[in-house]
């Protein structure tokens, strides 16, 4: 019976952080780009207090909201074939990452404030940066048969390149500094790319 029950308290404070962080994962998606306490309690159907005893300070709570966002963008995420033509991967790049980018627009907004003046800047910080070098990454892997014969400081300096034409808040940019279109901002991307490989000898 003992056992049972600590089966249960566990399996409840499991739901409960669960609770927490897509409640918290919504309100960032609806636009609060920094929710309090009070506003993720009230979402989550919990009080104020149980927030701070699921969770020691604001990093565990920022972290386990990072993982359950990952969680959810996870569908997001589908690896591209290297065995593919050369353009077929970069039409496939543009729409996956751009799909990307649109769904989680307001994570990038809500990392961005919390990385500029958040309690967990730190935490906001290394969780872009993580982003950019998994992306960083990724790209080395589609295009190292094309990029294979170049030094290596200019496949470097193609990569950087690639990675910045791409990257969340070059997006922010066009969709709301801009005012483009998805299709507008998709194709303007997809020229970027294309100018970029075009000029190291890359037909893409």
């Amino acid at each position: 019976m003992a056992a049972e029950a600590m089966d249960g308290r566990q399996s409840r404070t499991a739901r409960s952080r669960l609770a927490i962080c897509e409640a918290c994962l919504d309100l960032v998606q609806e636009g609060v780009l920094q929710p309090s306490a009070d506003q993720i309690a009230e979402r989550a159907g919990l009080s104020r207090r149980s927030i701070f005893n699921h969770f020691t300070d604001l990093a565990e709570l920022y972290d386990a909201v990072v993982e359950a966002g990952i969680q959810r963008c996870a569908p997001l995420l589908e690896e591209i074939s290297d065995q593919i033509p050369t353009s077929g991967r970069v039409e496939r790049l543009i729409l996956l990452r751009t799909r990307f980018l649109e769904e989680t627009a307001a994570f990038t907004r809500a990392l961005t404030a919390q990385g500029l003046v958040g309690p967990a800047a730190d935490q906001a910080r290394r969780i872009s940066e993580e982003g950019l070098r998994i992306q960083h990454r990724d790209l080395e892997r589609l295009f190292r048969e094309e990029l294979s014969g170049l030094s290596r400081s200019v496949r470097e300096e193609v990569l950087e390149a690639m990675s910045a034409a791409m990257a969340p808040l070059v997006w922010e940019t066009l969709r709301r500094g801009r005012h483009h279109a998805l299709s507008r901002s998709r194709a303007v991307m997809k020229r970027t790319i294309t100018a970029i490989l075009r000029d190291v000898g890359v037909d893409a």
